[in-house]
């Protein structure tokens, strides 16, 4: 039986999403005590620092999406081939230059964080930073077989292996950790395990999809389109990196790894936010640029914002709503009691996100029209503006006066500038998206928090306490959404879905 990719991709997305965040939720508290707030810090500090020197993918991974994706509506297999054979020299040369420019940051560690690190917390950092750098060199290639899997739309296979990697990651971690080992063990689990993942992800796009990269001739005009294309997704992917990491960054420079680990777990908080939306937007970039290049009318892709946009709002207004009433006690049970302040961080990112979230396939639609220039140079100056007041809040207010900076940059980049190019620029119809999206979604969302608060008057010091609490609210909140804020398509639609859950579990 032929299996729905699109369909089951979403499914796994989700069980992929929840086994994911299972995972992090019992492992980060258990990683913490083990570590300790110092070298938790530590360990996040590294990990994105090496983040910097990741850019150097330059977009090639949703480059080989797009342009893939292109060739198969063309049916142009030699052209396939080419493109393929070009970027995997790319991605050879960029592997080297990782190496390279990994050297040289290297060599410099020490005079980077004289003024924040202890001399054993550098050597350690050393360490952990030339595993990663090694590692990330090897598996930098492994893009392009990931790329190839998603053109061709295999949304099954992928996830299935994230599944599997986390499940592997988090006992194999648990058991490490409990034998006495620490920060470099867990970077040494996940270097083994990316180069597993690399391998796997090659066979099956050779013996499977049975794609081949060869060469077919000197092409200047492929060289030309996949640097006029994946260049603006090169400084997208840099202006990610000042909007997740640069608190880290700042904080492991001016401050201390205990401010940095206070940072980073509010950040973790909003990542997690973040996948909930990306699981439904990651599967349908190939099916936008058929769209794409079958002229699909911009009210046809305003169609598609709004109703996924709606459908993201569902989602995420749920998590939303419940952090905001039960967030604090949450991160002091789950991280412990040196971690107020990361709700108050976490808050500040997911309010606005709640908006920026809900136009992620708009992205999908600039990268499918090639028209993701302008995002990637807006951001990359208001990432700069983000850069110094992060800087100068992070020394008078510490983590949290590094997440205003993060937010800010979220409210002037992402929604102001965006929604302005998307309307004027792309066709979108900005102003209807907006009055779909929030006809009785907002007001819903308003209400079940305001409804749920009373369940704030529970005395709630333990998990159970606080799960019996989440619930509760899950019930008000899907009862409010369901009479006053979902539509009939939506209804309709989680309906057939809640129907048809024995038959795709059997399927699966």
């Amino acid at each position: 039986m032929k299996i729905n990719q699109l369909k089951f991709g979403i499914y796994l997305s989700y069980i992929s999403l929840f086994v994911t965040n299972i995972t992090n939720l019992i492992l980060t508290p258990f990683i913490i005590r083990n570590l300790g707030q110092s070298e938790y810090g530590l360990y996040m500090l590294i990990g994105a620092f090496v983040g910097y020197i990741a850019v150097l993918d330059f977009g090639l991974s949703n480059t080989t999406i797009r342009f893939v994706a292109k060739y198969r509506v063309e049916n142009d297999k030699k052209g396939e081939e080419n493109f393929l054979f070009s970027t995997f020299i790319l991605y050879s040369i960029i592997s080297l230059i990782v190496l390279v420019v990994g050297f040289v940051m290297f060599i410099n560690l020490d005079n980077i964080f004289r003024n924040s690190l202890t001399l054993g917390e550098i050597q350690i950092a050393k360490v952990m930073f030339i595993i990663l750098v090694i590692n990330l060199a090897l598996t930098l290639p492994m893009n392009l077989f990931t790329g190839i899997i998603t053109a061709y739309e295999k949304f099954v296979f992928p996830r299935v292996l994230t599944i599997s990697r986390m499940l592997v990651r988090t006992i194999v971690i648990l058991i490490l950790l409990s034998l006495g080992y620490k920060a470099i063990a867990i970077v040494t689990v996940d270097a083994i395990l990316n180069l597993l993942m690399m391998l796997i992800s090659i066979a099956y796009v050779f013996l499977k999809l049975n794609v081949r990269i060869r060469f077919h001739g000197i092409d200047k005009s492929i060289f030309k389109e996949i640097f006029s294309y994946s260049f603006l997704i090169f400084i997208s992917v840099i202006v990610d990196q000042f909007y997740w990491k640069i608190g880290h960054l700042v904080l492991g420079v001016i401050s201390s790894t205990s401010e940095v680990a206070i940072f980073a777990i509010g950040m973790v908080v909003a990542q997690y936010f973040i996948t909930f939306s990306t699981a439904i937007s990651g599967v349908f970039l190939p099916k936008i640029t058929k769209m794409v290049v079958n002229k699909a009318s911009s009210e046809e892709l305003t169609d598609l914002l709004i109703k996924t946009g709606r459908l993201q709002f569902v989602i995420l207004g749920l998590v939303l709503g419940g952090f905001i009433l039960f967030g604090r006690k949450f991160i002091l049970l789950w991280a412990g009691p040196g971690y107020g302040y990361s709700w108050i961080i976490a808050l500040l990112v997911m309010i606005p996100l709640l908006v920026v979230l809900t136009q992620t396939i708009g992205i999908s639609i600039l990268q499918s029209k090639n028209m993701h220039g302008f995002r990637a140079i807006a951001y990359l100056c208001i990432s700069i503006v983000n850069l110094f007041i992060s800087i100068y809040l992070a020394k008078l207010y510490g983590s949290v006066g590094a997440a205003v900076g993060t937010t800010l940059s979220l409210i002037f980049g992402n929604i102001v500038a965006m929604n302005i190019y998307y309307h004027v620029k792309v066709g979108l119809n900005i102003p209807r998206f907006y009055k779909e999206l929030l006809s009785g979604l907002l007001i819903s969302l308003i209400s079940s928090i305001a409804v749920g608060a009373v369940l704030l008057l529970i005395p709630s010091s333990s998990w159970i306490i606080l799960v019996i609490q989440c619930v509760l609210y899950g019930i008000i909140y899907l009862l409010i959404m369901w009479l006053f804020g979902m539509n009939n398509y939506e209804k309709q639609l989680f309906l057939n879905e809640f129907r048809n859950i024995k038959r795709v579990n059997n399927v699966i």
